[in-house]
């Protein structure tokens, strides 16, 4: 069983990539990581813990709150407790646009 080590600064540089300059983007959730996963889990703990697992193995890249979250589960769009697929949309964006952070993960509707 081999497994990709992901540290929280290749994960920043990756979401800041993504972002670009702009206050948020609509991506598909495979554009978070080099490595392929299966399915991306969000949970809120003493951290925000993202759950990327495979086939035979799943890695947990914790990260600050200061620096990345997940609204509660009864906010509208929260991915707290969600497991997404690495083909499935998601909105990365910055909780105070034309601020340094946090980064934030939402839910995006994935219809039309």
């Amino acid at each position: 069983m081999t497994t990709t080590p992901l540290s929280k600064e290749q994960f920043t540089r990756r979401v800041e990539v993504l972002l670009s300059g702009h206050d948020s983007v609509v991506v598909e959730a495979r554009a978070l990581t080099e490595f392929s996963w299966e399915t991306l889990c969000f949970e809120r703990s003493e951290a925000l813990q993202l759950k990327f697992k495979r086939t035979e193995s799943e890695e947990v890249l914790l990260l600050p709150y200061e620096e990345f979250y997940v609204d509660e589960g009864h906010v509208p769009h929260s991915l707290e407790d969600a497991c997404v697929l690495p083909n499935e949309r998601i909105l990365v964006r910055k909780k105070y646009p034309g601020y340094q952070g946090p980064i934030e993960f939402q839910r995006v509707d994935q219809g039309g």
